[in-house]
């Protein structure tokens, strides 16, 4: 015979050998079992994960003599023509070259011939998102109610290209990346059958440069093997695929951890001048601080899925690292391998990069920092009517702020006030500071602009005020009108609920006077206590 490539000669031939892909065998055997066999089925999922090789096997156990059936007989004669591509009952079409409306019309057309030697006419389209708009509509009345001989299966890699009329009438099934674990033993398998040692080390390097596609890893191990022999060495796959093993990988990364910038720049240069190509290495670097994360949040959910050794590096790399900075330089990570695709100097992009992620264990994040200062004296924050409401002083603490501040920073907002609203600048130029409370600030309205009080109280204005005090103090002040006269200088004239809306989608403020039952059931009270993570300490006396 002549030679076959490993990704042909060791494609899955039933359902049995399929590797990785369990929740959609066991579907499909319990419908063939069951007799639930749909009119189509569609196959999504990354390149060389089992797509076509499932819609085949799927074909023999509908066209199987004793089927259909998911314990077929993969030597009979039509199954053997399936796999062969040659059964004139099976057609596979490429989606990519046969993706014009005549080809889709004529398929429409030959749909109504029984078949020749099978049960059914089955037709595999690949890549079925390659069709055209036209197409798609040319196929929709043939898919949606196909005569009782015809079976469609598709298979595409990019399943939201396609139609949703299209996928409303399918039975849709995701074909996920395969673990390493798995793609390692297949590998092993595979040796075993062509009689070559191969080096575990060698293995696990072709498992991680696969990206989960059992098909590129069969490929891989097949080009090394036509390039060493029966001997293959974890070094030569390293070295013909220009991939960085697991120890320099896990010294970067435990550099990285350390914060040791020296350490991290001798690692990347290294690895660099042995030609290793850098994309790769952000992505070997992205692998290893995802499983540290993962360690650090639960030691036992790798089991299976890493060696000894990798345990080992990463219980003693997840103490130097807080969760927090290994996430930081996750996330920087994964935007690395993108930014080095279009990079001229990708050395120098690679370089800054890391430098950068070596400093993110010595910033402080603002987790770190409330989980401080949780452990710190609460305060007691008294709110009519008659209860005392208990949360963490950090969440409430404001900033001091001088008289004098406050009324500078009045100035400015008056100021830019009259420049959004400039019809308006002589009635805002009017209204005086007159003093600063907790969290208020007090201005007065002359007597002759009392009915313009309205006016300066709307959401709308109130806001740009704010905005601008907030922008000079770094702290929202709540701004409360006094007319200027006299007599009705000690009544202040406040933002009440029932002059001012409450903002889309927000509870309005509790009126006054409520009693104690009725203000603690307000949804504002209620959202604050949630928010603050406060609770009620003593209720007060009346």
């Amino acid at each position: 015979m002549a030679y076959q490539v490993f990704a042909r000669k060791y494609r899955p031939q039933t359902f049995a050998e399929i590797v990785g892909q369990e929740p959609v065998v066991r579907t499909l055997t319990n419908a063939l079992r069951l007799g639930r066999i749909a009119q189509a089925y569609l196959f999504v999922g990354p390149r060389g994960t089992g797509k076509t090789s499932t819609a085949r096997i799927l074909a023999k156990a509908l066209e199987s003599k004793s089927g259909p059936t998911a314990d077929f007989d993969p030597k009979e004669d039509i199954c053997i023509e399936i796999a062969e591509g040659r059964c004139l009952d099976v057609l596979e079409i490429d989606g990519a070259s046969n993706n014009g409306v005549e080809q889709v019309r004529e398929l429409r057309d030959n749909v109504r011939y029984t078949p020749a030697k099978g049960r059914y006419k089955i037709y595999i389209i690949d890549e079925v998102h390659m069709l055209s708009a036209a197409a798609f509509n040319a196929l929709l009345k043939t898919l949606e109610e196909p005569p009782a001989h015809v079976k469609f299966i598709f298979a595409t890699t990019e399943v939201h290209k396609l139609p949703t009329t299209i996928l409303s009438r399918c039975q849709r099934f995701d074909l996920h990346r395969i673990p390493e674990p798995l793609i390692r033993s297949h590998l092993a398998h595979i040796c075993e059958l062509e009689k070559v040692a191969a080096e575990p080390g060698a293995l696990d390097a072709i498992a991680r440069y696969a990206e989960g596609g059992l098909r590129d890893a069969e490929s891989a191990l097949d080009q090394a093997i036509s390039f060493y022999g029966d001997r293959v060495s974890e070094a030569d796959v390293l070295s013909l695929f220009g991939l960085t093993g697991f120890t320099p990988v896990a010294a970067l990364g435990r550099a990285l951890a350390q914060g040791d910038v020296g350490a991290v720049l001798k690692s990347a240069r290294e690895l660099a001048a042995a030609g290793k190509d850098l994309g790769k290495l952000s992505q070997d670097l992205l692998g290893f601080f995802r499983n540290l994360v993962i360690y650090q949040v639960s030691p036992t959910a790798l089991e299976g899925d890493i060696s000894t050794l990798e345990k080992e590096v990463l219980a003693e790399v997840s103490g130097q690292i807080s969760r927090g900075a290994a996430l930081g330089i996750l996330e920087e990570l994964s935007h690395l391998e993108s930014r080095l695709r279009y990079a001229l100097a990708k050395d120098v992009v690679f370089e800054v990069a890391l430098i950068q992620m070596s400093q993110l264990k010595e910033k402080i994040s603002l987790e770190s920092i409330l989980e401080t200062l949780g452990g710190a004296p609460v305060a007691v924050v008294t709110s009519v009517p008659a209860v005392a409401i208990q949360v963490p002083t950090a969440a409430i603490s404001p900033p001091k702020i001088t008289t004098a501040a406050v009324e500078a920073a009045w100035s400015a907002a008056v100021e830019k006030f009259a420049q959004e609203r400039p019809m308006e600048a002589d009635t805002i130029r009017a209204v005086e500071f007159h003093a600063c409370k907790a969290d208020q600030i007090e201005v007065l309205v002359p007597k002759a602009l009392e009915k313009k009080i309205h006016y300066l109280r709307s959401p709308r204005n109130l806001e740009v005020l704010e905005r601008a005090l907030d922008e000079k103090l770094g702290k929202k002040l709540e701004i409360v009108y006094k007319l200027a006269d006299p007599a009705n200088a000690t009544a202040p004239v406040t933002n009440a609920p029932a002059a001012t809306p409450a903002a889309p989608g927000k509870p309005a403020p509790p009126p006054p006077n409520l009693s104690q039952e009725a203000f603690l059931a307000d949804p504002v009270i209620q959202n604050a206590l949630k928010i603050f993570e406060a609770k009620i300490v003593t209720p007060a006396n009346k």
